[in-house]
């Protein structure tokens, strides 16, 4: 199951950087997005939020690489 997530945020990091958007949520800018936050904790369980800085696109490479 867990690669099944893994995928999706792969999927949506890379509409991340081809697009800036997708129709989820209405077309949310990426670097606004809740899903690939909920997509990684799905994925390993590693929750991010509270106050903190949004992840950038290479932030979210750096870390699927990690996974």
């Amino acid at each position: 199951m867990k690669e099944k997530y893994v995928e999706e945020l792969k999927f949506c990091m890379n509409l991340w950087e081809t697009q800036g958007t997708c129709e989820f949520g209405g077309h949310t800018k990426c670097e606004q997005c809740a899903a690939p936050y909920v997509l990684l904790k799905l994925a390993t369980g590693e929750v991010l939020h509270g106050k903190m800085d949004r992840l950038t696109l290479e932030d979210w490479k750096m870390k699927i690489r990690n996974i």
